[in-house]
């Protein structure tokens, strides 16, 4: 039997707060921020409350992508300035984009088995690896023979390790994304770290986002799809040079040496987690 009831009308002002007991002077608690009311609530009412933040989550998540695409600076700049109520914050933001990210590229990889490496590949590659040392240093030669046999005998196991890793690595490039930044623009422009780092989020959140799409346009219309991979470059130079507001020469310089330094430290979160695939996925004897 139902004893669902119309909706009750919020409590009134003077009433104690249900949360924390503060005396009410409108709809919502100013000191916690639940909103006033008895504490039954109706199955209709809260269907209304589902659809509501679905809505309004909705609204806000399209706005602040919507804004972040065609006017990168201001957004970074509003919610620097305090102006974040109508947008997502950066950093659910960046994890709801690096989720997607993730998720769809593991979607796009379903039906692909592993790797098959055949006996003459093995011999060819076994042979190599027996002929390689490391500067005459005979304990990193051994490792790294030893668990690069064992790759070849299973590079599936480390393919998915790095796999995993992967996604705490990209996390990584945040902080030195915002460090970048800030030795690069510590004269003239003086900014806390902390705006750097938002900047960080944003720009990183929008270039994951397109590397998803990008994946998805190649699947649907072939290498084409790549040419989304140039917008990027493009966007990055109008959220510098907006947000910062140095001049066109400054701006290019800036962006390239941010390149080449990020690029180096791709490079060696790339080579960590190369090691770290041989010794997790490859650290058996062999």
């Amino acid at each position: 039997m139902s004893h669902d009831a119309p909706s009750p009308a919020p409590a009134p002002a003077g009433t104690a707060c249900l949360n924390c007991e503060t005396i009410l002077v409108g709809e919502w608690c100013h000191h916690c921020g639940q909103e006033g009311g008895p504490p039954h609530r109706t199955v209709w009412e809260l269907c209304g409350e589902f659809f509501e933040m679905l809505t309004h989550a909705d609204s806000r998540f399209s706005r602040t992508i919507h804004t972040l695409a065609l006017a990168p600076a201001r957004l970074t700049q509003d919610y620097i300035d305090g102006r974040r109520v109508s947008m997502v914050p950066p950093i659910r933001m960046f994890f709801v984009v690096l989720l997607a990210m993730f998720t769809i590229h593991a979607l796009l990889a379903t039906g692909h088995h592993g790797v098959h490496i055949t006996a003459t590949d093995r011999a060819e590659l076994a042979r190599e690896i027996g002929n390689w040392s490391w500067a005459g240093h005979e304990r990193i030669t051994a490792w790294v023979r030893m668990h690069m046999l064992n790759a070849v005998d299973n590079p599936t196991e480390v393919l998915n390790v790095m796999r995993e890793w992967s996604e705490r690595f990209i996390l990584v490039m945040l902080p030195i994304s915002a460090l970048i930044l800030w030795g690069l623009y510590y004269w003239p422009t003086r900014r806390a770290l902390y705006d750097h780092v938002i900047f960080s989020v944003h720009s990183l959140s929008f270039a994951f986002a397109v590397f998803t799409v990008s994946s998805i346009a190649v699947r649907i219309v072939g290498h084409a799809g790549n040419l989304l991979l140039l917008v990027p470059p493009v966007h990055l130079y109008r959220h510098l040079r907006g947000f910062y507001g140095v001049g066109v020469p400054g701006t290019i310089t800036r962006m390239t040496i941010l390149f080449v330094a990020s690029l180096v430290f791709s490079l060696i979160l790339l080579s960590a987690l190369g090691l770290l695939g041989l010794e997790l996925g490859a650290g058996g004897e062999s």
